[in-house]
């Protein structure tokens, strides 16, 4: 027998309790992998920012809302589903 068989022989003989241990913690590992490969992906594309340009962004955007130069949500979703077929 491989290890693979050898596992699936012992599960079979497991009660329905350790089986559902095993599945719940299977699903955390995968959660975790999912997690660490997103943020691996979005760090790829983002540049690390420092606190200060952090905040001057926020200082730019708030200046911007307050001026009326936004954009509504609803209008965004829209235009992205009217471009991408969404």
């Amino acid at each position: 027998m491989n290890t693979l068989e050898n596992t699936v022989s012992m599960m079979k003989n497991l009660p329905e309790t350790d089986l559902l241990k095993i599945q719940s913690y299977t699903k955390k590992l995968f959660q975790r992998r999912e997690s660490e490969a997103t943020d691996e992906a979005v760090g790829k594309f983002l540049k690390p920012m420092s606190r200060e340009n952090f905040m001057k962004d926020i200082e730019i955007a708030e200046q911007e809302i307050t001026n009326g130069n936004f954009s509504n949500a609803e209008e965004v979703f829209d235009e992205l589903e009217r471009r991408y077929g969404l």
